[in-house]
């Protein structure tokens, strides 16, 4: 007897002999049953956090994989063109409070941004 007839016979409610119609009985009658299990309220939420986690992970990974380019790239140009002097930037020296206003406000901003900008409802972040 095949797999389908002996499946066919179990389903129609004739009874069979063999040992496999038996095992065929036993799991259509669990099948049967309704499985037993609760989904807390909050689940939902749970679960959208977990993939916002993981998609910032891998932005970050992203971001990081672009910056260690970037070095590499820049000390493969600066090996190849054997200027390892940057005296481009020599003009910054004068101003170190420029640089520093710059360097705080961009941290300003970034924090802003993360405090108000990507908390709105509905934006999801973005």
């Amino acid at each position: 007897m095949t797999d389908e007839e002996l499946q066919k016979q179990v389903e129609a409610g004739l009874a069979t002999s063999h040992e496999d119609g038996e095992a065929y009985q036993h799991v259509f009658k669990a099948l049967k049953k309704e499985p037993v299990f609760h989904v807390s309220l909050p689940f939902a939420d749970r679960v959208l956090a977990r993939i916002e986690r993981k998609e910032e992970q891998r932005d970050f990974r992203w971001l990081a994989l672009g910056i260690f380019l970037s070095v590499i790239a820049l000390i493969v140009s600066l090996a190849l063109t054997n200027a390892w002097t940057i005296g481009v930037f020599s003009f910054i020296s004068g101003y170190p409070g420029l640089v520093i206003f710059g360097v705080a406000f961009v941290l300003l901003l970034q924090w802003l941004d993360r405090k108000f900008v990507r908390k709105q409802p509905g934006t999801n972040g973005r």
